[in-house]
């Protein structure tokens, strides 16, 4: 394969006049045409499968079945055998499942019978089951994969995947003992064999769902367990925390509820950070019945509607019914019948429509009805209708029925099946006793074939030792320049430890006040080379890394023109404050498949160059352009030193001639590099006399590039829709429309539409984005919407970042709103400048994706950390380094407004905005920031403290309580009471006591 590929791409650089996709195909068939190789030619013709498998599957048939042709000439029956399969895979993908059924019965009639052939016909009667599963005929397949489990016991590969996929079936007919038996045979067949794939950990941990189903709840932990260690083996973290919640489903059945909400907790945490919402719906549906057991009801109403939330998102209709029933039983308990009521009607119809649950099986929707009638049994009983409840109970009743005659007639057939395969088994031995004669003869031609090949194998054994010795000395002299890479990222990585220890001490010098300006001088040098050493050690470990091999390319898409602009926009401040005039002209398509690691030093470091050799009078110009699947990037300034002559020498390390003493560094030689490894192109060239320009060309296609160098992003997150500053403000004005939105508002200010642009690319699926031109017009609507994070550039027009930051931040409707200032102006005098205005975080550009979100993250995180901190607190302890002194003052007002109003029944949020000075809609974003609760939920929850204290102190009349702390109807305060704390205010005073 490895020669192939050499080939391969060697014909694709032998001729660049054709498109890409031509180059492959031409070269393809030069190798057909050509190769004496058997082997190399089917690669070959397989290589047409993955050129055309994504966009044009009847372009693949017409190759493959080239290639058959070119089997059946050659009498090379396996790999016949083999490109078959591919051909049934792509009418499989089309829905020809006739088609797919007929090439693999010609090329079955070929192999069979034939032993030498045996695995050939065990890969196309795996296909044909697979074929027969997707058009739902599993009895037929079924019967497939009966006989691959007979035939393939020296093939333990193939044996374990018939048996493993038979298990499989036999649990989606809810056969759980034959599935046992199914799984414990590929079990035996890893074991036996030393296998250690996926197939094998899947049987394991399947075994165990099994005989949880079935009751043996210790077994399956031991299954589940073993499992879970061998996905860690595999470093495959997904796959242990897949089969985590039914662990902790276990622990649930046996009454460890302090362990499986451990086990859980952990879990899904690592789900949420990982984003993968199906698996955390799964450990969410167990988690909530671990608090109802525990009768946490708080904590297990929010588990249900984040679960509820999710499955709705990911349209995992299942699980919303599965959650749904959960929730109507969490309110029966609660005593809330009314809610309970309106979820089971739609429960009910969820069942009645729902295309997922009609294709379940008829025992799930059973089971699914009896417990909707079990809800409504106890509302009716809880509401005291002792007659609906007869009735309703009757209904459940028959619904259960039915449910224990289908398991019945389940065991029945399960029984009866199992008879039936016994007696099969017995005659099939009879026959096999016959056939072992036959066999005995087959084996000693067999013996006779054998030895004839070892004669020859002798023969080619000398040949294979001098090959071997070969193979030794160029394995040595690459051993050797990989010694030599690493010596060199070793030494790097020694140098920045010192530098480390030279800069942090000199930045600090420099932050003091009394400095002379000779010592400031002197340090600022110290600094500057400092810096310039640490961007050369950086440079040598980019280039040992690609000399080793270990940096590998990740290709994505993206909008390469945004990129770009946020690239270049630091290069054209510093060339304006150097007076050089920069010229950019970007004309490219907007997605591209790029690696943004490698674009952006490729770049920079053109720019840097360009930026540091041009002439004090002269231009530079950057130019990017697209043209037959490439962009081609320029960088142009003036420079008359070199001569045509040197250009080639430019990309030499450290390269230096006559005029220019300081020499290039390794920067060019890392572009050359980061371009060759990108499958792309760089050339210096001389426009006229006085100016020098730098030319990458790389390919920005998908198909440019092979599927390990492509990193396919898929985001589970909601997109939401641009909305302008109206659309938000408008929408947070009323007290329904006081809740929070599903994610973050986040203001960006920047006067360059572009940078404002990318962004918001960036952030959009995670963040409601707002925008503004200038400082001014961003304080404006900071003021009006209160977003929960500002990301403004410093240098605006009007009034700039840094104003706008201070004033913000003195004002109490938005001091507690964290800023990130982003500027292209480095340097440690300006950050201080931005942090002492009371910024948050100071980032100059260009900026990594990566660190802008993680910032904007941890920034959020934080305001949380503090809503929950607060929110526990009463109103009085509501201090600490987190609280500004502006937010100080204003929640000392709010304390002595609650001290007077809190017990009046009349003071509602309205009578509270008014008493404070601030709307609605301020005062309610402002607590929410601070404690996490609504201005509603912030008055209840400091009455129910008051009466928590009052409880405390010995008051034991609960009415009065709930009168004396502004409640109207005491038993609303005691299921208010009940739901902050956990228990009646009964309970309450004897827990206490």
């Amino acid at each position: 394969m490895r020669v192939l590929l050499l080939l391969f791409f060697l014909a694709l650089l032998s001729n660049r006049s054709y498109s890409q996709k031509q180059y492959a195909i031409d070269s393809l068939r030069h190798i057909i045409n050509t190769s004496s190789n058997d082997s190399i030619v089917i690669e070959a013709y397989l290589g047409f499968y993955d050129l055309y498998k994504n966009s044009d599957l009847d372009s693949v048939k017409y190759y493959l079945k080239e290639g058959l042709s070119h089997t059946l000439k050659k009498e090379d029956l396996k790999n016949h055998a083999y490109l078959t399969t591919f051909i049934a895979w792509c009418d499989n993908q089309q829905g020809n499942y006739k088609e797919a059924h007929a090439i693999l019965d010609e090329s079955l009639e070929l192999v069979q019978g034939k032993p030498s052939y045996l695995s050939s016909e065990l890969r196309l009667l795996n296909w044909k089951s697979i074929v027969l599963q997707s058009q739902r005929e599993i009895d037929s397949a079924h019967t497939i994969l009966t006989k691959i489990a007979r035939l393939s016991d020296d093939f333990p590969i193939e044996q374990v995947r018939a048996n493993l996929i038979l298990g499989n079936i036999e649990l989606r007919k809810l056969f759980f003992q034959r599935a046992l038996h199914y799984y414990h045979q590929v079990d035996s067949v890893c074991q036996a064999n030393q296998l250690d794939n996926s197939a094998c950990t899947s049987a394991v941990a399947n075994s165990g769902l099994v005989l949880m189903e079935i009751g043996q709840l210790d077994e399956a932990l031991r299954y589940l367990e073993r499992a879970k260690q061998r996905f860690h083996y595999t470093n495959d973290k997904v796959g242990a925390l897949s089969i985590t919640d039914d662990i902790a489903r276990i622990h649930l059945k046996m009454g460890n509820l302090d362990l499986a909400e451990e086990i859980l907790v952990k879990r899904n945490a690592l789900l949420k950070e990982k984003k993968s919402k199906r698996l955390e719906v799964q450990g969410l549906k167990v988690l909530n019945k671990v608090y109802r057991k525990k009768s946490n009801f708080e904590k297990a109403e929010s588990t249900l509607e984040r679960g509820l939330a999710l499955s709705t998102e990911i349209k995992d209709t299942i699980s919303v019914a599965e959650l749904s029933i959960d929730y109507g039983k969490f309110h029966t308990e609660i005593g809330n019948y009314n809610r309970a009521k309106s979820i089971t009607d739609e429960i009910l119809e969820l069942l009645d429509t729902s295309q997922q649950i009609e294709r379940l099986d008829k025992y799930y929707q059973l089971e699914y009805r009896a417990d909707v009638y079990e809800i409504l049994v106890s509302i009716a009983l809880g509401n005291e209708n002792y007659k609906r409840a007869f009735k309703l109970n009757g209904e459940m009743q028959e619904i259960k029925d039915q449910l224990t005659a289908s398991k019945d007639a389940r065991n029945i057939k399960e029984v009866e099946e199992q008879y039936q395969n016994e007696k099969k088994q017995q005659e099939i031995e009879l026959l096999t006793s016959q056939s072992q004669l036959a066999a005995q003869k087959s084996k000693n031609e067999r013996n006779l074939l054998v030895g004839g090949l070892l004669v020859l194998g002798l023969a080619f054994g000398t040949l294979f030792f001098l090959f071997r010795n070969k193979q030794k000395t160029n394995k040595r002299l690459r051993e050797l320049e990989a010694a030599k890479s690493k010596f060199f990222a070793n030494i790097s990585h020694e140098f920045r430890t010192p530098l480390t220890l030279i800069t942090g001490p000199v930045s600090h010098l420099l932050s003091q006040k009394d400095l002379s300006a000779d010592n400031k001088t002197d340090l600022g040098l110290i600094q500057r080379n400092a810096n310039r050493l640490l961007k050369y050690v950086n440079q040598i470990l980019d280039l040992s890394k690609i000399e080793a091999g270990s940096r590998k390319l990740r290709v994505s898409e993206g909008d390469i023109t945004l990129f770009l602009n946020h690239l270049i926009e630091p290069f054209q401040y510093q060339a304006v404050q150097k007076g050089i005039k920069f010229h950019a002209n970007i004309n490219l398509k907007n997605e591209a498949w790029f690696d943004r690691d490698i674009v952006e030093k490729i770049t920079t470091n053109l720019l840097s160059n360009a930026l540091k050799y041009n002439r004090d009078d002269g231009d530079i110009a950057f130019v990017a352009q697209q043209k037959d699947g490439e962009m081609i990037i320029k960088v142009t300034n003036a420079n008359h030193n070199l001569t045509e002559k040197e250009l080639p020498f430019l990309f030499e390390r450290f390269y230096q001639n006559n005029t220019i003493h300081q020499g290039f560094g390794i920067g060019l030689s890392l572009v050359q590099e980061l371009t060759s490894l990108s499958h792309g192109t760089v050339r210096a060239f001389k426009p006229n006399l006085q100016t020098i320009a730098f030319e990458v060309i790389l390919p920005n296609e998908r198909n440019a590039f092979s599927k390990n160098e492509i990193v396919e992003e898929v985001d589970e997150l909601p997109i939401f829709d641009n909305r302008n500053d109206e659309d938000v403000l408008q929408r947070i004005t009323t007290d329904a429309e006081l809740e929070e939105s599903a994610s973050p508002v986040l203001l960006v200010v920047d006067d360059n539409a572009e940078i404002r642009l990318f962004i918001k690319t960036l952030l959009k699926k995670e963040y409601q984005i707002l925008e503004a031109e200038n400082g001014e017009e961003g304080m404006q609507i900071a003021l009006k919407s209160v977003p929960d994070l500002i990301i403004s550039d410093v240098m605006m027009p009007v009034r700039d970042g840094i104003s706008m930051s201070n004033a913000l931040k003195n004002d109490e409707r938005t001091s507690h709103v964290p800023i990130v200032l982003l500027t292209a102006k480095s340097g440690e005098e300006n950050e201080l400048t931005g942090l002492k205005t009371g910024a948050d975080a100071y980032i100059v550009k260009p900026f990594k994706e990566d660190k802008l979100r993680v910032v904007i993250e941890k920034l959020i995180a934080t305001r949380t950390a503090m809503q929950e901190k607060f929110g526990k607190q009463s109103m009085g302890t509501l201090k600490g380094p987190s609280l500004t002194k502006v937010d100080t003052k204003l929640m000392e007002r709010i304390q002595q407004i609650l001290d007077v109003e809190l017990t009046n029944p009349e003071f509602n949020a309205s009578y509270f905005s008014e008493q404070v000075g601030l709307s609605r809609m301020h005062l309610h974003r402002k607590l929410k920031a601070l404690t996490g609760f609504s201005t509603s939920e912030f008055i209840r929850s400091q009455r129910l403290k008051l009466a928590a204290t009052l409880l405390k102190e010995g008051h034991t009349n609960i009415a009065e309580i709930g009168y004396a702390v502004g409640f109207n109807q005491p038993a609303y305060f005691s299921t208010a009471f009940k739901q902050h704390f956990g228990c009646a205010p009964s309970q309450y005073i004897e827990i206490q006591v």
